[in-house]
């Protein structure tokens, strides 16, 4: 009985690993089939200092993840200098350095987990052997040609993509990593803090895992 029980045990905890391994390689093998997070441009909030905003017609480039719009016949990289954030449709974007929008993934008061999505280049180039002799599509104002098809590369699979965590804690911007995060813990919780470091199933590259920090945060 007693090792039936134990073959029983071995066997869920071999299903859970399994489980576990296969979420991570479906969180790390995101893709899309257009360079832009959304199908078309949309009107959208464009949210400024000071409570101002305005509106534009608009769409997240997922090269670089940056605020594009239409002018004309070309597609434009927006001047951001002014600009905190975007609302497309229901999703919020935040910028976190002078060019890149991350999405608000969770927020709790002033805090947000942002997430950047964009393209991974290396994988892209592995998988197009260098992208050899592929159309382009050009953006002038952005400075850049971007591949967006090619015999070479089988496009049923889509572009690779790749996650990369922010928090924005009362406007500050900081990676999402320990080293980081730490230095923000209020006193109280950073031996709590210490033992969900040690969780091996607790993962910094998880949404649902880094949502769970809000709580060490001060209020």
């Amino acid at each position: 009985m007693k090792t039936k029980l134990k073959t029983i045990i071995v066997a869920l905890l071999a299903a859970l690993t399994v489980t576990s391994v296969n979420a991570q390689q479906e969180q790390g093998d995101k893709r899309t089939k257009t360079i832009f997070a959304f199908p078309e441009f949309r009107e959208a909030k464009v949210i400024q200092p000071f409570g101002r905003y305005t509106t534009a017609k608009v769409n997240i480039l997922l090269k670089n993840s940056t605020l594009c719009f239409v002018d004309g016949e070309y597609i434009k990289e927006a001047y951001v200098q002014n600009v905190l954030g975007v609302k497309i449709d229901s999703v919020q974007y935040v910028k976190i350095n002078d060019r890149q929008m991350a999405r608000v993934v969770a927020q709790k008061g002033y805090n947000q987990l942002l997430c950047l999505t964009t393209i991974d280049e290396k994988k892209l180039t592995a998988e197009t052997f260098g992208g050899d002799n592929l159309p382009y599509l050009e953006i002038p104002d952005a400075g850049f040609f971007y591949e967006i098809d090619g015999q070479r590369y089988s496009f049923d699979l889509g572009y690779p993509l790749k996650d990369q965590y922010f928090f924005s804690l009362k406007g500050q911007i900081i990676p999402a990593n320990e080293s980081k995060f730490k230095a923000y813990v209020r006193p109280e919780m950073k031996q709590a803090f210490k033992h969900l470091m040690a969780d091996k199933w607790w993962s910094w590259k998880d949404p649902a895992s880094l949502t769970q920090l809000f709580t060490y945060l001060p209020e």
